[in-house]
């Protein structure tokens, strides 16, 4: 067996990084990963999604490691389909999505637990499960929910919106974890959690050397931060872009290839 990329994992962002805008992998990117865990890298992704939300592309493109989850509250085996590790939402904090709902009609909510999403209050974005395989999409909250532990929270509405609440969310409801994970979303995790804090634990577990990290947006930084080479696509919010050791092309432009080939090449 090559070993040429033993030492590496390679971690990538999906919507907007891996994914193109038409939430498709690229045939460049899939055939430069294939070659890739040829030659004994390790590839995975780390995102905001559910497992549901990435096992609709494991068949096309091939992943050798643990995913993060959730924007690292979850960290999970497809192979063995097993979660190695889950960090749930301080217990305290449910009340404020309680107030939310009361106070702030505009937001959509949604609860993730127990590999459910509950629709507490809809939003144009709901729509996005109804022509997808999501079989475990529940509209309303169940008395029950509230006993159960909380993976993740979002809180959603259109950019303009959300830039206008996220500070007061932030201000008169609740100082805990929360970060942006695109343009709509504000993502509510333990604050235990992060990409970031999940990167260090997987490095950990399967036991390489080097990471090469790649993603776009805020939820982004802190696994780019703690990744040994770190990359933004030419897609990335500034801040991101500011923080990172090279720049990538966008996410239509074959990103990961791109990565692959500078690691082949010795460049970086």
């Amino acid at each position: 067996m090559n070993n040429k990329f033993s030492d590496y994992l390679l971690i990538s962002d999906m919507d907007a990084t891996l994914l193109t805008n038409k939430h498709k992998i690229s045939d460049k990117n899939r055939e430069a990963v294939n070659y890739f865990i040829s030659q004994g890298g390790r590839f995975t992704v780390a995102t905001g999604r559910m497992n549901t939300g990435v096992r609709e592309y494991i068949t096309k493109i091939s992943i050798n490691a643990p995913a993060i989850l959730h924007n690292g509250a979850q960290i999970y085996d497809f192979d063995k389909e097993e979660s190695l590790c889950e960090k749930f939402i301080e217990e305290e904090r449910k009340n404020a999505i309680k107030r939310v709902y009361n106070d702030i009609p505009e937001l959509g909510l949604e609860i993730y637990s127990n590999d459910t999403i509950y629709i507490y209050r809809e939003c144009a974005e709901t729509s996005r499960f109804k022509n997808r395989k999501y079989t475990n999409v529940i509209y309303g909250v169940p008395d029950e929910v509230w006993e159960q532990p909380w993976i993740k929270c979002l809180l959603i509405g259109e950019k303009k919106l959300l830039d206008y609440y996220e500070p007061i969310y932030r201000r008169d409801y609740d100082s805990g974890y929360a970060v942006r994970s695109g343009k709509k979303y504000l993502d509510i995790v333990s604050g235990e959690a992060s990409k970031g804090i999940a990167l260090t634990e997987l490095k950990k577990i399967i036991g390489v050397k080097q990471v090469v990290a790649v993603g776009d947006n805020m939820n982004d930084i802190s696994m780019l931060e703690a990744a040994d080479i770190s990359f933004a696509v030419e897609n990335a919010e500034k801040t991101v872009k500011n923080i990172v050791d090279f720049q990538a092309p966008s996410n239509n432009d074959d990103a990961i290839a791109y990565i692959i080939e500078q690691l082949e090449r010795g460049t970086i």
